[in-house]
């Protein structure tokens, strides 16, 4: 048995984005429709009405289409012509793992305005994350900085898992999310260690998207591992490893309501059922060693998968 008070874990992330067809666009669309046919859109031209392609390129024609060009009020966006309403973008995904090496000592949160020691590290448009009493039960909110000064970080929103993070100073951070590798750096028996993952979906999909997640085996060091959680909460002194989702509404897995284990094969973290647009949630990734974890270097590739419901 070997007693070791630390040991080091780094996760690779692999990010596969999954594209399938369109069946969604983010214009209102003035339809017509009978009992029997439905004509998504109409044009007034000379003819082409037509699709041509080639083993690099697609090209869709109209001939002679009048008054064509996008318009726009506070209310509506105006798509003249045939071939404005055409849409091939059906899903974006992006991953924003957390970046444990930059952090700010947050002190107030009122709104979406954190209050910070400094915010040299952060930019107008980096993603970051509000962490309420960093640890086994943190809270956090997740969002993208619009705008900030050299001691406030104002975020246009801030996604959480129901529960919004109270700031006092105490044990509260806040974290850029960037990069494709996270590291829990060191470990000891004396804490429960976490690291986030963010993802950003743009879905346009009417029945919306899902989130995936897959190890490729326990997080190890030679023949040595950390074993998966399997009580429902990773805790301090005991040496599991698992995550939870910021999605408290998942039928299909316990990412929702408990500290779960990763596997190698995939399972959701977040799950919509309808078309989204700039959809964030986050997954916490949680992490503890007892005295007879073995120290090490221990690696975990995990592969996070993101595809549109149809």
């Amino acid at each position: 048995m070997h007693s070791r008070s630390s040991l080091t874990i780094i996760l690779s992330l692999t990010l596969l984005a999954g594209v399938v067809s369109p069946s969604f666009s983010h214009y209102l669309r003035a339809e017509m429709a009978s009992t029997n046919y439905r004509i998504d859109w109409d044009t007034i031209s000379n003819g082409g009405l037509d699709t041509s392609s080639s083993a690099s390129y697609q090209l869709r024609d109209t001939i002679g289409n009048p008054a064509i060009g996008d318009s726009s009020s506070s209310s509506y966006n105006l798509a003249a012509g045939y071939r404005g309403g055409v849409e091939d973008q059906v899903l974006t995904f992006t991953l924003l793992p957390q970046a444990a090496s930059v952090e700010q000592v947050a002190t107030v949160l009122s709104g979406n305005i954190v209050t910070v020691v400094s915010t040299t590290d952060f930019e107008v448009d980096d993603y970051a994350i509000v962490v309420q009493d960093i640890g086994t039960d943190q809270v956090t909110g997740f969002g993208k900085i619009t705008a900030k000064t050299s001691t406030t970080l104002t975020f246009d929103d801030l996604a959480d898992n129901g529960t919004a993070p109270v700031v006092d100073g105490s044990n509260d951070r806040v974290y850029l999310l960037e990069g494709a590798d996270i590291s829990f750096s060191t470990l000891s028996s004396s804490e429960v260690v976490t690291e986030i993952v963010g993802f950003e979906v743009t879905a346009a999909s009417d029945n919306g998207y899902s989130v995936q997640i897959a190890d490729d085996g326990n997080l190890r060091s030679g023949s040595s591992d950390v074993d998966d959680v399997s009580d429902g909460g990773v805790s301090v002194g005991s040496e599991e490893y698992g995550g939870r989702s910021s999605d408290t509404s998942l039928a299909s897995s316990t990412f929702d309501t408990a500290d779960s284990a990763l596997t190698t094969s995939l399972q959701p973290v977040v799950t919509e059922a309808s078309a989204a647009f700039d959809d964030r949630h986050f997954f916490t990734l949680k992490a503890a060693v007892s005295n007879s974890t073995a120290g090490g270097t221990y690696t975990q590739v995990l592969t996070v998968v993101a595809t549109g419901n149809y």
